[in-house]
């Protein structure tokens, strides 16, 4: 039994990606195009058009490729689990924490509690910011990039190569964000180039913390979207406004604590660690003995 994707299996997956990174690119131009892009309207037609890229070519790859068995692997991996949801409350705490202490003592930005507030004020409110976090972000990209993605880049490069190599991708795809003036990357560009590279950085140390959370979960997708969505989402547990060299600040602390995090697993833990991602690589490709499922879970 060989560790490795078919060809078929390896041009589907890079299929995937650049029918998601054109899609992006050539829908997310339109309103720059059409002179709106800087405007309400603009946004919303960028974020629901071109941003849900990643999420409707990863589900129309999987009703393309997939037997029902494997779709139904796939949609049930979405399911909440309890599975690995420690180290989910570690990073949400130590996200807030460090990303606190950053602001209030080097920027000197201190938080307002105003979100904290209102859920002790209005306990619903807690239910429409989990709506929003897993809205945007979570839901328009994760049912590609971990769903349909990260399974095949395991079995074909491993835990390292294979998140980081999605890390990667996963950073220049949001390039169209550049044209928009409403969002960070677009802002942080204009002080400096440096940023954006720094933001595909972030991107590929917060997708090995995003891995980690998916094996550690039993490769749960609903694991990994909820990662994505505390890094998205969480500050504004803390701060109701965060100024731009804030933003900035922000994502030089998730390079480090992502960093930090992968360090002690891989460092610390490391042999338990590769062992459980071993353990997983072998179920993926096990299951196509189980259901007959094909794609990822074939090795041909």
């Amino acid at each position: 039994m060989k560790n490795e994707l078919s060809k078929k299996e390896t041009r589907h997956l890079w299929i995937f990606f650049a029918a998601t990174i054109l899609w992006t690119w050539i829908v997310g131009m339109v309103p720059v195009m059409l002179g709106i892009n800087n405007t309400t309207l603009g946004d919303y037609l960028f974020v629901f058009t071109a941003g849900i890229a990643p999420s409707c070519v990863g589900i129309i790859m999987v009703f393309k490729t997939y037997t029902k068995a494997a779709r139904r692997d796939y949609f049930e991996r979405f399911i909440p689990t309890w599975q690995g949801a420690w180290f989910i409350l570690l990073y949400l705490t130590l996200f807030i924490l460090f990303m606190t202490a950053a602001l209030s003592f080097i920027i000197g930005e201190y938080p307002d509690f105003q979100t904290l507030k209102g859920f002790v004020q209005n306990p619903l409110s807690v239910l429409s910011f989990i709506f929003f976090m897993y809205l945007y972000g979570p839901s328009n990209e994760e049912f590609g990039w971990r769903g349909y993605a990260l399974d095949k880049l395991l079995v074909k490069y491993g835990f390292l190569k294979g998140s980081l190599v999605l890390g990667f991708i996963w950073g220049i795809w949001h390039v169209p964000w550049l044209f928009y003036s409403t969002q960070w990357q677009s802002q942080a560009f204009a002080v400096s180039p440096l940023w954006f590279v720094a933001f595909i950085l972030q991107c590929m140390v917060s997708s090995l913390v995003i891995s980690i959370g998916h094996i550690l979960s039993g490769r749960n997708y609903f694991t990994a979207a909820t990662l994505h969505g505390i890094g998205n989402a969480s500050l504004g547990l803390v701060y109701t406004v965060v100024s731009l060299s804030g933003s900035n600040l922000a994502q030089l602390v998730i390079i480090l604590l992502g960093s930090l995090i992968v360090i002690v697993i891989l460092g610390v833990f490391g042999k338990r660690f590769n062992a459980r991602v071993n353990q997983e690589i072998q179920k993926i490709i096990l299951n196509k003995e189980k259901f007959g499922m094909t794609e990822v879970y074939r090795d041909q």
